[in-house]
């Protein structure tokens, strides 16, 4: 699922070292990509999310800085976890993920009501799963260890976090002994990291950092979640996708409607008050119309109790190697038409773009904030930020960092961008290659530090996603005032159609919703 950041042929020549590095986060980043004759400037992107820490006691002693304070650090700073886990490859597919069949799970109630399996072959397949899970888990403790060495000698002390996020993949397939040694070493006495702590009017110290978790429905059990929340998780990130059963079938989802519903109860009944989910959908799927998406909306806000609090809205794009692309590509299947009575038909690029701009209105009437492209918060009456992704908030920031580990992971910290392989095997000798080393070795363009060129591009692509906007005066202070002026004036066009706005006493530029930011990729590109 979790993302990756795609961005228009017209960027590429600009920033092609940037955007190949990114094009490897999944972090916190997974979705679906179309064909190039399929993608549109105004393709949507899809990163990942979290909230709030809670204020309880972590049974392994979880090591925290008293007197730590957002305030204290110049920039918000995550740690993204890949588990690359999925019971199989959607047909739309291409992240970095292990497929390990729907046999192999800690949740016995997994199964399909009324399977059955030979004890023998569950035997099997459970040693092997238990196999490379070990294997996988000491990888990523190695990688978190090599930190805590890198780290003590060159930062003098503890990373502070305002996010955790545990994306893939399906994380909720991993062992929950497994969830809790990462975050023991990530986070614990030994750890290379500490979560921050706020101070309230009366100086009792309170958790606000988000560790988040992505789980599919159906692919964990109460019980399991109630470990989850002990160990700290306070944020789910849920795989729904779709409300329509046909068209969760046709996506090749192992969920059904049912399945989301039966997973909201849980989320409730272990959390209460305190439930706080996001829901990813995904717009363009085959087979969907625009009464289907109304519907889908409708579901979303109206019939799951508790209401998410957080949703990802993802535009489907077919990537090469996928079964999609068989289906729809290879075949020169036109928009709209299917070339198998088994396939169901692609929406129309019109009908996308209705869906995105609906969407938007839609959720906008229902007290959700659309902040980022494809991120909606729910606020309520508040005229705060609401449940804004925190986790998604670091990648979009005008000045962050990111941690990461496992397999095709991507992290960028101190302006140097590091994209781990995409295979397991690959994975493995790569970190065994570099093991000994306090870094990573610069090859097959795995390391890239960037350029300030790069940066600025960067930083114009980042806040132009956003409802917030691209500060000038924030440009001019890094870069000068001439790449201020030339941002200005490649936004001329936008400005003038009425797809951006300029705020001359603030000098900050962005883009309106829902126009500006569904022809985001075209406006961004014009100013380069």
């Amino acid at each position: 699922r979790e993302m990756g950041l795609l961005f228009q042929v017209l960027l590429l020549a600009h920033c092609s070292v940037f955007v190949k590095a990114f094009s490897h986060i999944s972090d916190g980043i997974n979705q679906c990509s179309r064909s190039p004759k399929r993608i549109r400037q105004r393709s949507i992107h899809r990163f990942k999310q979290s909230h709030q820490w809670p204020p309880r006691q972590y049974s392994t002693s979880l090591h925290q800085h008293e007197n730590s304070s957002v305030d204290e650090e110049p920039h918000p700073i995550g740690l993204y976890v890949h588990i690359p886990y999925c019971r199989r490859r959607c047909r739309y597919c291409n992240f970095s993920i292990v497929p390990i069949g729907n046999r192999v799970s800690t949740e016995p109630s997994v199964l399909e009501e009324g399977e059955t399996i030979n004890p023998d072959s569950k035997e099997r397949a459970a040693q092997g799963f238990e196999a490379m899970n070990a294997q996988y888990e000491e990888a990523l403790l190695t990688e978190l260890h090599r930190l805590s060495g890198s780290i003590s000698q060159s930062k003098n002390g503890k990373i502070p976090l305002q996010s955790i996020y545990f994306g893939g993949g399906t994380p909720s397939l991993a062992p929950v002994e497994t969830i809790s040694k990462i975050l023991q070493h990530a986070i614990g006495e030994n750890g290379p990291f500490y979560l921050v702590n706020e101070q309230t009017a009366c100086g009792d110290n309170i958790n606000t950092a988000e560790v988040s978790i992505e789980m599919d429905p159906g692919t964990f059990t109460i019980e399991k979640l109630q470990k989850l929340k002990d160990f700290g998780f306070n944020r789910i990130s849920l795989g729904v996708q779709s409300f329509d059963d046909t068209i969760l079938e046709h996506m090749g989802r192992f969920h059904r409607s049912s399945d989301v519903f039966a997973a909201v109860k849980m989320i409730d009944k272990v959390f209460g008050e305190e439930a706080n989910y996001s829901i990813d959908l995904i717009t363009g799927v085959p087979g969907l119309t625009l009464a289907k998406w109304a519907e889908t909306l409708q579901i979303a806000t109206t019939q799951l109790s508790p209401q998410p609090s957080h949703m990802s809205v993802y535009d489907l794009q077919i990537e090469q190697g996928t079964v999609f692309s068989s289906w729809y590509q290879e075949q020169d299947v036109p928009i709209g038409t299917s070339n198998f009575n088994k396939t169901l038909p692609l929406p129309t690029e019109d009908e996308c773009a209705s869906m995105y701009k609906y969407t938007a209105g839609y959720l906008r009437s229902k007290q959700y904030e659309h902040y980022e492209v494809s991120s909606y918060a729910y606020r309520g009456t508040d005229s705060d930020k609401g449940k804004r992704s925190k986790h998604n908030q670091i990648y979009w920031a005008p000045s962050s960092s990111w941690y990461a580990i496992g397999v095709g992971a991507t992290s960028f910290v101190d302006g140097r961008l590091v994209a781990r392989p995409k295979t397991l095997v690959d994975y493995y000798e790569w970190l065994n290659d570099n093991v000994q080393s306090e870094g990573f070795t610069d090859e097959e363009e795995k390391d890239v530090l960037l350029s300030d060129d790069e940066l600025l591009t960067e930083l114009v692509m980042k806040r132009l996603r956003t409802i917030d906007g691209l500060d000038l005066n924030l440009v001019e202070d890094r870069f000068g005032n001439e790449s201020a002026s030339t941002i200005l004036e490649g936004a001329t066009l936008g400005l003038e159609i009425g797809l951006a706005e300029y705020d001359s006493r603030t000098r900050i530029l962005r883009l309106n919703d829902p126009e500006g930011l569904l022809f985001s990729n075209s406006i961004i590109s014009s100013i380069f």
